[in-house]
């Protein structure tokens, strides 16, 4: 049995770890049982270096938890602890909530995106229906779920931290690489569950088990999926554009006459597959909601205005996002005219430009415009720039007796970017212009000591 202790705190990155503690922390303290479940659990088993998200369930009201949560204000965390007692980077800074399953999704300041739900049973009356939501416990919840590789917990609480759980047997079908539905109408009770299939299959390369396979194919047949909800259909198509590999995904569902039903007037499109596997190629170093910011503007970049704010509002749940992704286009034609003209010629004026950017301009730039200036200058912001600022005598400058702090950083900038335009050229002129901005004169040589004077020799 793994230590799943040991697979939190080794392939969590630290940031995700911390949000576990802060959460089993608070969780504790207001007497709940709080669980990590889903892909999070899933993904530590199969021994993937990255775990996206983190999915948690909690047995009781999970509001018990969230307004112990501070709310990033004005944009920004505030410096060291907060009154909640969290630290600064454990802040809310999105959040949307569903009052109908209990459920909060966040984004913290840290950047880790998190969901915690009550532990739920779901009664399905029809296939066109929502089902009826009920109180649960970790088990009555696990056994609800879709797969048995996704019906897997990790207990949270103090006394049985690390514990897993797991009523379906996942681990078995994870180390068989198999995809095992829970039951015989979870297809038609939630026909968005077969598009997870699909995408789950191709990410991890595993193949349905013998009786799932003839459960999916008859609610195929019955053509389930045309009755999913817009919600339902804006929620897989968030999910394909945030798979490392969106076109792959597009590519299967077209050819299995299943995009249709998430939206028709995509399938009717010419879905861009080269410039998605474009995107992902250039992707390295941007953030996960840069990548699916873009990877948006290229699914909808055939469709009208009028579809894409449509997609826009279900595909992008967070108003303020959806706004960045429909005003994308419009901001980096600006953005591109300024680079490729001659205000950024001089390797200072294209670091000030780019660095007042956010990144999803950046990325957009280098996936839509291929002119060589424009892409010449970019690479040099992205590469070139942080190599030279990584070699500021940052260490060297505090060690002359500069005070850190803001009057610090601006000398400390302005030789970066004389640096950049090839101004100063060797460490000794970097220190000397160092010295000369920071007030620092350089001591006058002392004089050499003065030789005694040799007598002359008396003769005897």
């Amino acid at each position: 049995m793994s230590d799943y202790n040991f697979l939190m705190e080794s392939r969590l990155s630290p940031e995700q770890f911390s949000v576990i503690n802060h959460l089993s922390r608070i969780a504790a303290e207001q007497g709940l049982n709080l669980y990590l479940v889903g892909g999070a659990v899933r993904d530590l088993t199969y021994g993937l270096q990255a775990v996206r998200d983190l999915d948690f369930a909690v047995e009781g009201n999970p509001q018990k938890i969230i307004r112990h949560l501070p709310v990033e204000k004005s944009g920004r965390p505030a410096r060291g602890e907060t009154t909640a007692g969290a630290p600064s980077d454990i802040q809310i800074r999105q959040m949307h909530a569903d009052a109908r399953l209990n459920s909060v999704e966040m984004t913290f300041s840290n950047g880790v995106r998190a969901e915690i739900a009550m532990c739920r049973t779901e009664t399905y009356l029809r296939p066109d229906r929502r089902p009826e939501i009920s109180p649960a416990t970790i088990f009555e919840d696990l056994r609800r779920r879709d797969l048995s590789m996704n019906a897997m917990a990790i207990s949270l609480h103090p006394n049985s931290r690390g514990l897993l759980l797991d009523p379906t047997n996942g681990v078995a079908d994870i180390e068989r690489h198999e995809l095992r539905a829970l039951y015989r109408s979870s297809f038609s009770d939630d026909p968005s569950r077969i598009y997870r299939l699909f995408r789950l299959g191709l990410r991890l390369d595993f193949k349905p088990e013998e009786r799932t396979q003839a459960w999916l194919d008859s609610a195929l047949a019955n053509h389930v999926t045309t009755l999913m909800s817009v919600e339902q259909r804006g929620r897989e198509l968030r999910a394909i554009l945030e798979e490392e590999n969106p076109s792959r995904v597009l590519k299967l569902l077209q050819e299995r006459g299943l995009l249709t039903d998430l939206d028709r007037k995509l399938a009717g499109s010419k879905i861009p597959y080269e410039r998605l596997n474009a995107i992902r190629t250039k992707a390295a170093g941007f953030s996960a909601q840069d990548v699916f910011l873009i990877n948006f503007c290229c699914l909808t970049e055939k469709l009208g205005a009028g579809d894409r704010v449509r997609l826009a509002k279900q595909i992008i749940p967070d108003a303020r996002i959806a706004k960045l992704a429909l005003t994308l286009e419009h901001d980096a034609k600006r953005l591109a005219n300024t680079l490729g003209s001659s205000k950024a010629v001089r390797p200072s004026q294209i670091y000030t430009l780019l660095s007042a950017q956010p990144p999803h301009l950046l990325l957009f730039l280098l996936t839509y415009y291929p002119q060589s200036r424009i892409q010449a200058r970019l690479k040099s912001y992205l590469v070139k720039f942080p190599q030279v600022r990584a070699r500021l005598p940052r260490a060297e400058f505090f060690a002359l007796g500069v005070k850190p702090g803001p009057d610090a950083e601006k000398i400390l900038e302005r030789v970066f970017l004389e640096q950049l335009d090839g101004k100063l050229k060797t460490p000794a002129q970097t220190t000397k212009r160092l010295k000369e901005l920071a007030g620092i004169k350089d001591e006058p040589p002392k004089a050499p000591p003065a030789k005694p004077r040799r007598s002359k020799a008396k003769g005897k």
